[in-house]
């Protein structure tokens, strides 16, 4: 989880990003019932804790990947949210949210969705995050 609250923690500072999808509106995990959008979710994709014979540190560093889908009334407003998404994830280290943060590196991007029932655009974006936990 703590690679979660890292990038949210990044999404939510980030000035540009905020000023078009509001840090109430960017989410970890599930997402409120009636959500207007343009929201954002952030969920982990999986976790790999680097491993030692005496596992006797007492920070294990980890690698988790994190997903960030945006979520939009158009497509150039997804294509938008997700550059400033990204923008606001940069390779990053140092303390964030908490958190010792070794680095966070762009992890590949998702296709392009559209669900004609809710009527919004949405596309991923994943970052793999190493930190100590």
């Amino acid at each position: 989880m703590s690679g979660v609250a890292i990038i949210r923690s990044k999404l939510a500072g980030n000035a540009a990003l905020s000023a078009v999808i509001p840090a109430a509106s960017i989410f970890s995990g599930a997402v409120p019932e009636n959500t207007q959008i343009p929201y954002a979710t952030v969920r982990s994709v999986g976790t790999n804790q680097r491993n030692t014979v005496s596992m006797g540190e007492t920070l294990k560093q980890a690698s988790e990947r994190v997903q960030v889908t945006v979520y939009a009334a158009t497509y150039p407003s997804q294509k938008s949210y997700m550059a400033l998404a990204r923008a606001a994830c940069p390779n990053a280290n140092g303390t964030i949210n908490g958190f010792q943060c070794d680095s966070i590196l762009p992890a590949g991007d998702g296709p392009d969705f559209f669900d004609d029932v809710l009527m919004v655009y949405e596309q991923s974006q994943d970052f793999m995050v190493k930190y100590a936990r």
